[in-house]
C-alpha cells in the first residue's frame, strides 16, 4: 500500500512538468517584468527593479502556500475531476491574456470554470475534446470545487496581506487638470503547486475515516496541479500599505464567506456550488470596482508639495534606500538648504559631495534627520524617484 502511494505521488509530481500553466506562468512573469521596466524607463529613465523581479517572487510564497493547502486537501481527500481542473487551466490562460494579473483571482479562474462545467453538465452540452466527460460529473464534485474556490480566495487574501507589497512599481500619470501626479502599481503573481485527487486511479482509501467527505468514488490518483494566482491594482490616493491591507482583508473576508456557503452544499449539493461561484465572482468584482471608484473620486496623494519634495519611490541599494527614505515622505532640506524641486536638491548635494544630511517629514508629519556619507560609485543623485511641480509634457527623472 505504502509503495503504491509513493509511486502515485511521484507520478503526480512528474505530471506537474506536463502542465502548460507552469511554463505559461514563467512567460507571464518575464513579460510583466519587461513591460514594467519599459514603463519605468519611460517615466524615470531608469529601471527600479530588474527584468526578472516578478519571476523571482513567483515561486517562494506560492510554494509555501501550496504546501499548506496540499496538506489540508490530502488530509481531507479533496477530489476534483480532471475536466474541472482542465477548464480552470483554460480559464487561467484566457483571463491572463485579457487582463494580465487583474483577472487572476481564484474568484474568476475557478469561479468561471465551475459555472462553465456546471452549465455543460446541466444542459448536456457537447464540448470539443471533452467528449461526454462533463455529463458524468457527480454533484459531490461541484461541492468539492466550491470548497476549493472558497479556500483559494482566502489564500489570495492572505498572500495579499503578506506579500502584496513586494512588487510595487512607481509610475507617472497625468491628472485631470494636466499636471504630473505619481501612482504606484502593485502587482504580484503566485504559482501554487497543490496536490489534488482525481476520482479514478489505482490507490484506495488508507483509513476508514478517509476521505473526510464521501465523493462517491472508491479509487483515486493524485496529481500536483499548478494554480496561477495574481493581484494588480493602481494606487494614487493613499500609501500602498494602507490600500493593500484593506483590499487583502476584504478578499480574505470574501473567501471565508464563500467557504461557509460551499459547506452548505452538504444540505443542497445541486445548486449551492453555483450560488457560491456567482457570489465569489460578484464579490471580487465589487471589491475591485469600489477601489477603482475610490481612486477616481479622491484627491491624489502623490503630488508636488510646496513644503519640499515628495518621495515616490527609491532605487534599491541606492543612498536613499540605505538612509531609509520611504514612499510618501517629504524632503524639506538637504545639507541645510531648503529644496522644492530636483534642481534645488542637485545643487544642495553639490555643496558637500562626501556627505548628505536631510530633513524629512515622515508619513505622520513628524520631522526627522537622516544622514549618510557618500562614496564613489553611489548614485549621483541619491536614487530618489520624485514628482516635480510641472505639467506633464515629458517623462519624469530619477534623482
Amino acid at each position: 500500500m505504502a509503495e503504491l502511494w509513493l509511486l502515485e505521488i511521484a507520478k503526480g509530481i512528474g505530471r506537474l512538468f506536463l502542465h502548460p500553466i507552469l511554463y505559461f506562468s514563467l512567460l507571464l512573469a518575464v513579460t510583466a517584468g519587461y513591460l514594467r521596466v519599459k514603463r519605468e524607463r519611460r517615466d524615470f529613465h531608469v529601471r527600479v527593479h530588474t527584468l526578472f523581479h516578478e519571476l523571482r517572487y513567483l515561486f517562494p510564497a506560492g510554494i509555501a502556500a501550496g504546501f499548506i493547502l496540499s496538506i489540508l486537501f490530502v488530509s481531507a481527500g479533496l477530489t476534483i475531476p480532471f475536466p474541472i481542473i482542465a477548464i480552470i487551466a483554460i480559464a487561467t490562460l484566457l483571463l491572463s491574456l485579457v487582463g494580465n494579473a487583474r483577472f487572476l483571482s481564484p474568484a474568476f479562474t475557478i469561479g468561471l470554470a465551475l459555472l462553465f462545467v456546471f452549465a455543460a453538465n446541466y444542459f448536456n452540452l457537447e464540448i470539443p475534446y471533452f467528449e461526454n466527460s462533463f455529463k458524468t460529473i457527480d454533484s459531490n464534485f461541484f461541492m468539492g470545487a466550491a470548497i476549493l474556490l472558497g479556500i483559494f480566495i482566502m489564500t489570495e487574501g492572505i498572500l495579499m496581506l503578506k506579500n502584496g507589497l513586494k512588487d510595487v512599481s512607481p509610475k507617472l500619470r497625468k491628472s485631470r487638470r494636466g499636471f504630473t501626479v505619481g501612482a504606484l502599481q502593485t502587482k504580484r503573481l503566485w504559482l501554487l503547486p497543490v496536490f489534488l485527487f482525481l476520482p479514478v486511479g489505482p490507490i484506495h482509501a488508507p483509513f476508514e475515516w478517509w476521505p473526510v467527505i464521501n465523493w462517491g468514488t472508491e479509487s483515486y490518483s493524485i496529481l500536483l496541479v499548478p494554480f496561477l494566482m495574481g493581484f494588480q491594482q493602481q494606487i494614487q490616493t493613499k500609501l500602498p500599505e494602507i490600500v493593500v491591507r484593506r483590499l487583502g482583508k476584504q478578499v480574505l473576508s470574501l473567501g471565508i464567506f464563500i467557504t461557509a456557503i460551499a459547506f452548505l452544499s452538504f444540505f443542497l449539493p445541486e445548486y449551492i456550488p453555483v450560488i457560491a461561484a456567482i457570489l465569489a465572482i460578484l464579490g471580487r468584482l465589487l471589491i475591485a470596482y469600489r477601489h477603482r471608484v475610490h481612486e477616481g473620486s479622491t484627491l491624489y496623494y502623490f503630488t508636488p508639495r510646496n513644503s519640499g519634495i515628495m518621495v515616490l519611490d527609491v532605487l534599491p541599494g541606492s543612498p536613499a534606500d540605505k538612509m531609509g527614505l520611504k514612499t510618501g515622505e517629504i524632503i524639506h532640506t538637504c545639507n541645510n538648504i531648503k529644496v522644492q524641486n530636483k534642481r534645488d536638491l542637485y545643487e544642495a548635494l553639490l555643496k558637500n559631495r562626501a556627505y548628505c544630511k536631510l530633513e524629512v517629514f515622515d508619513k505622520n508629519g513628524e520631522i526627522r534627520l537622516v544622514q549618510r556619507a557618500l562614496y564613489e560609485g553611489d548614485h549621483h543623485e541619491l536614487g530618489i524617484l520624485l514628482i516635480e511641480k510641472r505639467v506633464m509634457h515629458r517623462p519624469g527623472n530619477a534623482v
